[in-house]
Order: structure tokens, then C-alpha cells, then sequence
């Protein structure tokens, strides 16, 4: 069994392109060392509604003992509470090493990305180079805690300027309509505007955008600077100054300092690496006009289509997943999709073994007893590696993934949970060709899918407790269990027909309990209904599999009995005397249980003689009773 030592990393928003470069940084200098990285990512912050509360599930998933470290990108997760959750989760739970990639202050030895004062040397760039006073900043409403450091840098720069801020420091959020509202302001407030310095990419390239349709010339009027160096700003003209992130290098960083403390070694509570400014023409500098962008329009067009080709693709996964009402025919449909993921050359779905586990407000209303699951037992449902789907099993949740999966040639999984709100089915693993660590931003959508077929098999499940506990309400009576009467007649009168189609015998039965009136009358209803429910006990033990019992009314009940011999009616009434009577000599009460009874015997040639049957059943009741009063 091939085995192999493990990092763990914990990182939101994996499709980014900050969080991938990151991790394929990781990944790169984890394989270099011998060891697997395992990435446990979520998606917090999307606004799906309650959908999005499950999360806080990827706390489920990973294995403390199974790691010699941890890398934490706190800075991605945009929810406080799930980063806060993580933290706590790694210091409770994991003995091991732990590094943290975060930008405010961690309780784990730290890699900072310095991405704020390269906006100071924009700023000098600006003032020094290009000879601008007029600079203004507008930074973002949106991430605030970023924006105060890029801020500050931005009035460190001024002032090592000698230049006024009075009138320069503006924000929006990422809105056309608030960059352009803001713009508006910063053009009112400063009419001689030289240059606006951006708190990112996004920012920036609305913003020229915005300036060339009112005329403005970028840069011969107006120069413009972002921060983030995003490949679009680098492709059209003027190719945007900004600042570039080493992102890369921070994940390489992260795992170099996290492998010095697996051994043992001391690193400084802080590591910094840091960005650089990168000078495009948007500032007015000429030397780095982009290359000919037909190039990069083919690569835009081709991402047009394949983002044509995911929706397509979307939909047909939900409009087909939708309509499955069975777990093994889903994972059938799934495996197709699955194996169409690009790049993808491991696909595991491991489901709880309480995945479906019903409702207890459905278990009370239906009856239904609870269901017993082994709480420590995972089952993969779905394995595909190479293009081959591996057979179902179960294993322990003492590990992540069966071991015989495992080989020297993954060198990352990235792990996701499964869940719809509150409730968690179990989580998905992948693995990717080479050392790719993360997925486009369309398998959102991929795993959207996955959970709401999953909830939507739970909810059938549910439902069909609820239809099943309503066709009873329905279709039994409440006291004894039997059909009522309206139940009977539906299932005995085709049964009756069939029985004349193939010429057998069919034997009509009814029922009474014998002194009915004396037992309300000296010792209540309640003792009256538990007799009626007894006689309901004895001729449901005596009947066979196929008879057909009812409850006619109060104390009377129908049964319907195909293929009797004579004897064989006479038997089953004898039966039923019998459980009577050895209840009443072992239970004792201050009355004794009996019934009359009275049958009709036949070989039915036509549908009419059901009614004549039961009618002649019911005569052959009263005389029964009349005997036992003359006797």
C-alpha cells in the first residue's frame, strides 16, 4: 500500500486567480519536499442564500493526525466567522506546524504579502517621473481593511510629495454606477485632474473606460494606475500601471517555512515578500506599449465559448440530475459529467452514512423509527481515476480517502463539502494533471448541481414517508390498522373479479365483537376500543398473506378470502376463536373477548354476486349471534 506524508491548506474562493497561483506556488515546493498537499476550499461570501450557511461543513472533512503542517490563506475567507472557526478548528485539534498567509494579525507565524506600499512608489513615480500634482485616490468600500493600507501608502507617497490631499481621497464599490458616481465627484472637486491612483485592476480599467467616453485622453490627459496586474489591463491599450503580485512566490515562501518548522527549525513570527510596480502606459510611460492583441482576442474569444459551452453544459447537468429519484442513477448520470471535467484525473464523492437520514419532525409524523447509521463510516459513492469508475465502498472516517487510492503520482487533492444550508451530504475530491490546484469559476455551478440533487433525493425520500403516512390516513382506520371500508372495496372487488376471471373460490368473512355494549357500559369506551383492536389482532394473525381485512364499522369487520377450500374457511374462523381465547386466559381482564362470525362460500360466476356474497355473510352473522343466544 503506497503511502505518502501530507500538508494540509485551507483556502476560500479557489477559482481565483490569486488562489490558484497561490496554490500551484504550494504545491510546486510541497512535491519538491515528498509531500502531498491536500486543499480544503470553500466558497464563503457568494450571496446563494441559505444555501451558503453549509460552509462552516469543511471543518468536517480533514483528519488532524493526518498532517505533518498546515497552511492557512485566512486573508481569502470573506466571512470573519468561518476564518475565526478555522483558526480555532487548527488550534484545538491539529498538534502540527501551522502557517498563516494573512495580512492582519494571526495567532500562527505569518507570510505577508506587502501589496499596500508600492502604491506610495506609484505615487512618487507619478509625481517624480510624470511631474502630476493633481493625484487622487479612489480606493474600495468594499474591502476596507485592504483599502486603509493602500490608502495610507497612498498618503505617504503624497506627502513625501509636498502635495495638498485636501479633495483627494474618494471610494465606491465595484458598481459601474459607483465608480462612475465617484468619478464624477473626484472631476467636480479637482477640475484639473492629472492622474488617479486605483485601489485595484477593476477599479482602474472602469475608470479609463469611463474617462474615454467623456472625452478625456488616458493617459494625455488623464493618467490612471491600479494594483493587481491582471492580464486583461497588460493586453489592450494603454497597458495599465499597476503593481505585481509575486503570488506564486508567497505560496513557495509558505511551504519552505512551513517544512522548517516540521523540522524542527526556527522561523521569524513574520515573513514578508514583497510586490512590485509594474509601469505600463496608462501613467504616461511609452516604453511598454502592449504587443499586438490578437493573440490575447483569440484567447478572449475562446473563453466566450467555453463559458457558452459551461452554461450548456450547466444546464443540461441540472435539467438531468433534477429528475433522478435514485442515489445509483445519479451517480450513473454523474460519472458522465464528471469524467468531462478537463484535466481532472481523480473524482471521488464520499457521502455520510446519515447523508439521507429523514427529518425528525418527519419521523414523528410518520411513525417512522429512526434510522441507525454508523456515524464513523464514509461511503465512496462515485470513484473515477484515469477515466475508469472504480467500485463502491465504505471506510472509516479515520481517513479522508481509502489508502489504496493514493498514488506517487497525485501530488494535490483539493477537497470541497456537499451540503444544502444546515445539512451536509459529504464532501468531493479531486485531483488534477500535473500540478494544476484549483477549478474554474464555473464548477460553482458544477457543485450547485451536486447538492441540490442530493437535497432533492432527501426531500423525495421525505415526501415519500409523507404520501405513504397520508394513503394510510387515507386508507386504514385509525383504531386497528385495517383498510377502512372504502379501501377494502377498492382492493377486494378487482380481486373479487379476477378470482370469477380465473375460477376460484372465493369466501366472504364478517366479524362482530360479542357484548360490545356491556363492555362500554361497565367499563368505558376506552376498554371498548382496546377489545375491538384485540379481535382486529386475531383475525389479522389468522388471515392469510393475500386475504384482504377491513374494518366495516364500530365492531364489524369484512374479510375477503381467495381460493378457500370449505375447510380452510372453517379453519381460519377457527383460528381466530383461538387467538381469542388464549388471550383471555392469558390477560386478565374483568371481561372476556369474543366474536360471532358468519361466512358465505363460493365459486362467483358474475361481479354482481359480491354484494349478494357479503349480504348472506352478514345473515349467516346474525344467525350465528341468534344461536348463541338460544343456546
Amino acid at each position: 500500500m503506497y503511502r505518502i506524508k501530507k500538508i494540509g491548506v485551507f483556502i476560500s474562493h479557489i477559482y481565483g486567480n490569486y488562489q490558484s497561483l497561490l496554490c500551484t506556488g504550494i504545491v510546486k515546493k510541497a512535491k519538491e519536499y515528498g509531500y502531498l498537499a491536500e486543499i480544503f476550499t470553500s466558497n464563503d461570501g457568494e450571496d446563494l442564500g441559505e444555501y451558503s450557511t453549509g460552509e462552516f461543513h469543511i471543518l468536517n472533512i480533514p483528519r488532524p493526525d493526518d498532517y505533518a503542517g498546515i497552511i492557512l490563506a485566512s486573508g481569502t475567507y470573506r466571512l470573519p466567522k468561518l476564518r475565526q472557526d478555522i483558526i480555532e478548528f487548527l488550534q484545538n485539534h491539529f498538534s502540527c506546524p501551522v502557517i498563516d498567509i494573512s495580512q492582519i494579525s494571526s495567532p500562527f507565524p505569518q507570510v505577508i504579502l506587502e501589496n499596500h506600499q508600492p502604491v506610495r512608489e506609484l505615487v512618487l513615480h507619478l509625481g517624480n517621473i510624470h511631474q502630476y500634482k493633481n493625484i487622487c485616490y479612489l480606493g474600495s468600500s468594499v474591502d476596507q481593511c485592504s483599502d486603509a493600507l493602500r490608502k495610507a501608502a497612498f498618503l505617504e507617497g503624497m506627502k513625501s510629495l509636498s502635495l495638498s490631499v485636501k479633495d483627494r481621497l474618494y471610494s465606491c464599490d465595484y458598481s459601474q454606477k459607483g465608480i462612475q458616481e465617484a468619478l464624477r465627484q473626484m472631476l467636480t472637486a479637482v477640475p484639473c485632474l492629472e492622474a488617479v491612483v486605483c485601489y485595484n485592476d477593476q477599479i482602474a480599467l472602469t475608470v479609463i473606460s469611463l474617462l474615454k467616453e467623456w472625452g478625456f485622453s488616458v493617459p494625455g490627459q488623464v493618467a490612471v494606475t491600479g494594483c493587481d496586474t491582471l492580464e486583461f489591463g497588460q493586453k489592450i491599450p494603454p497597458s495599465l500601471t499597476s503593481v505585481t503580485f509575486p503570488i506564486d512566490e508567497v505560496g513557495e515562501t509558505s511551504a519552505c517555512l512551513l517544512f522548517q518548522l516540521i523540522h524542527k527549525k526556527s522561523i521569524p513570527s513574520a515573513t514578508t515578500v514583497y510586490a512590485r510596480p509594474f509601469y505600463g502606459c496608462s501613467c504616461g510611460c511609452m516604453e511598454n506599449e502592449p504587443a499586438s492583441s490578437y493573440f490575447y482576442t483569440k484567447k478572449l474569444y475562446d473563453r466566450i465559448v467555453l463559458l457558452e459551452q459551461n452554461l450548456i453544459l450547466d444546464m443540461h447537468m441540472s435539467a438531468n440530475l433534477q429528475g433522478v429519484n435514485d442515489i445509483d442513477d445519479a451517480m450513473d448520470l454523474l460519472a458522465g459529467f464528471a469524467l468531462s471535467l478537463p484535466e481532472c484525473r481523480e473524482f471521488y464523492l464520499c457521502l455520510y452514512e446519515d447523508w439521507d437520514q429523514i427529518s425528525s419532525h418527519i419521523s414523528r409524523i410518520t411513525f417512522t423509527s429512526k434510522e441507525e447509521n454508523n456515524s464513523d463510516t464514509v461511503l465512496l459513492k462515485l470513484a473515477i481515476k484515469d477515466g475508469k469508475r472504480l467500485p463502491e465502498c465504505t471506510f472509516t472516517k479515520r481517513c479522508i480517502l481509502p489508502d489504496y487510492l493514493y498514488d506517487s503520482q497525485t501530488s494535490s487533492y483539493l477537497y470541497a463539502p456537499l451540503f444544502f444550508g444546515s445539512k451536509c451530504f459529504g464532501y468531493l475530491a479531486l485531483s488534477f494533471t500535473g500540478q494544476k490546484a484549483g477549478y474554474p469559476f464555473s464548477f460553482i455551478s458544477w457543485l450547485l448541481n451536486v447538492n441540490n440533487m442530493l437535497k432533492n433525493l432527501c426531500d423525495k425520500k421525505n415526501l415519500g414517508l409523507l404520501v405513504g403516512r397520508l394513503e394510510d390516513i387515507y386508507a386504514r382506520d385509525e383504531l386497528t390498522g385495517l383498510l377502512n371500508h372504502q379501501s377494502f372495496v377498492i382492493s377486494s372487488q378487482p380481486a373479487f373479479e379476477r378470482a370469477i376471471a380465473e375460477k376460484q373460490s372465493v369466501c366472504a368473512f364478517m366479524f362482530d365483537l360479542s357484548g360490545l355494549k356491556s363492555i362500554n357500559d361497565s367499563f368505558g369506551h376506552t376498554e371498548g376500543n382496546f377489545a375491538i383492536q384485540v379481535l382486529a389482532h386475531a383475525i389479522e394473525n389468522s388471515a392469510g398473506k393475500e386475504d384482504i381485512c377491513s374494518r366495516l364499522s364500530s365492531d364489524i369487520f369484512q374479510i375477503l378470502g381467495i381460493g378457500y377450500t370449505l375447510k380452510q374457511a372453517e379453519q381460519f374462523i377457527e383460528n381466530v376463536h383461538k387467538y381469542l381465547d388464549n388471550y383471555n386466559k392469558l390477560h386478565t381482564k374483568d371481561y372476556r373477548i369474543l366474536t360471532n362470525c358468519g361466512f358465505c362460500f363460493r365459486f362467483p360466476e358474475k361481479a354482481s354476486e359480491y354484494d349478494e356474497m357479503y349480504e348472506e355473510a352478514g345473515l349467516s352473522l346474525c344467525q350465528n349471534k341468534q344461536n348463541k343466544k338460544t343456546v
